[in-house]
């Protein structure tokens, strides 16, 4: 008998690109490809059963409420952060990644501890810290308090948890299924966190989101504690600390660990010159903000999916991925180089995105093929590790730079993704008698 993935970061994979699934569908960021999963369970597979179908819902709206909450924040802190008292670009980059610092920290560490305690348990702590965090942030009278209540939030660093609940209530057939699901739900909050973020900040301030951002955690630990039912029985993880060790050797897959942390790392430092430059250059009302991002992702489509198609039909994923990446270096440039006028900078940013929702649905895809079934479940931890510690840096060092020159942020985040690009393509050359990014047989 094979090993059982533990509190599925494996599936923390398949979660974040499900949620990515919905997501382009309704114009939204990340992951189409993914869509796939959702095909089998129109046709004759079996159905979930009562427990599997309520453990579904109730963690899709628990995640759910709480991912929102988190995302809320992301389109409108820039322009807010300059009126709290003591805040700096440097700290202002730190408010908005830190928590990915805590989340990177405590993910595998918390999956850990739900094995020895509980599931149940284990996540009502970590929607308390989230609460906690927010409470923090929506009271704060200074920028530092900001950040503290941001660090406390990231350390409810719960999805792990909550797939490993998945995992324990569902019977293998229909743990895709329920996956299905939760990803959805987190898709639609990305989606509508986006459109009435800056409608609701303009109406309730910075101070208010935090304080929504709160409700929503308190109301999804209700939802735990009331509605989702603890597993008689909890699966154990299913590898060692010896085997993520041997994912940072292999070389590909540390250029894949490499590649997503520096992707995260744009799109962190991408929203902290974005929204200041609508306001400033543009004098675009924050409220009016999603007018721009809405059409933006949906023209987004047009880019990712034929490259989505090409690549598997051509099963090319490496090449497309390394020139997907050089591309968005690109686009990063293109953008820092059109101040004055809208439509071109609109048009760079379906080009952002656009590729970003590609890397973002090829990178995980290609993980698994080339990482040995052994090693997959590390492999897909330390991959989503890298993930967090992007956000985090992404934040620090473009509120750093931000304090130097807002014209040097996405000029240094487009270095950073044309290093890796070229690191991607060497690789390629260096290894041409083993295709990368294909299953080892």
């Amino acid at each position: 008998m094979g090993r059982t993935n533990p509190w599925r970061l494996t599936e923390l994979s398949s979660l974040i690109q499900t949620g990515r699934a919905f997501i382009c569908l309704v114009g939204g960021i990340i992951d189409w490809s993914d869509l796939i999963i959702l095909i089998p369970f129109a046709t004759g597979m079996s159905k979930m059963n009562s427990l599997e179908k309520k453990s579904a819902w109730a963690i899709a709206f628990m995640i759910a409420l709480r991912m929102y909450g988190l995302f809320l924040i992301l389109p409108v802190f820039a322009i807010y952060a300059a009126e709290v008292p003591g805040t700096t670009p440097v700290l202002m980059g730190l408010a908005i990644g830190v928590y990915g610092l805590t989340q990177a920290l405590l993910q595998i560490p918390m999956g850990f501890m739900s094995d020895l305690w509980g599931r149940k348990k284990i996540m009502t702590l970590g929607l308390g810290l989230f609460i906690i965090g927010s409470v923090m942030a929506a009271m704060a009278t200074d920028i530092y308090w900001i950040i503290a209540g941001r660090l406390v939030q990231g350390m409810g660093a719960i999805a792990a948890t909550g797939l490993a609940l998945v995992a324990d209530v569902s019977r293998p057939e229909q743990r895709g299924k329920m996956m299905a699901v939760i990803g959805s739900s987190i898709g639609l909050s990305f989606m509508l966190a986006f459109i009435t973020g800056p409608i609701l900040a303009q109406m309730v301030g910075l101070s208010g989101l935090f304080w929504l951002t709160a409700g929503l955690a308190l109301l999804a630990l209700f939802v735990l504690l009331w509605v989702v039912e603890e597993p008689p029985k909890r699966q154990a993880r299913d590898y060692r600390f010896q085997e993520m060790l041997h994912c940072v050797r292999q070389k590909e897959l540390l250029w894949m660990d490499v590649a997503v942390f520096a992707l995260h790392a744009s799109m962190t430092a991408l929203f902290l010159v974005v929204p200041l430059v609508l306001v400033q250059q543009f004098d675009l009302a924050l409220e009016s903000h999603w007018q721009l991002y809405l059409p933006v992702l949906l023209l987004s489509l047009a880019i990712m999916l034929p490259l989505i198609i090409g690549q598997e039909k051509l099963n090319m994923h490496w090449p497309f991925m390394t020139a997907g990446f050089m591309l968005l270096g690109i686009s990063l440039l293109l953008i820092n180089m059109t101040p004055e006028w809208l439509w071109l900078m609109a048009a760079c940013l379906v080009l952002y995105f656009g590729l970003f929702n590609y890397l973002e649905a090829a990178m995980p895809s290609a993980l698994s093929r080339m990482a040995d079934e052994q090693y997959r479940g590390a492999a897909m931890g330390v991959f989503a590790t890298s993930e967090f510690l992007g956000a985090f840096v992404g934040g620090a060092i473009g509120g750093y730079i931000l304090g130097f020159n807002p014209a040097w942020v996405l000029p240094f985040m487009a270095l950073l993704l044309l290093l890796v690009s070229l690191v991607g393509m060497w690789l390629l050359f260096s290894r041409r008698q083993r295709p990368l990014g294909t299953t080892q047989r």
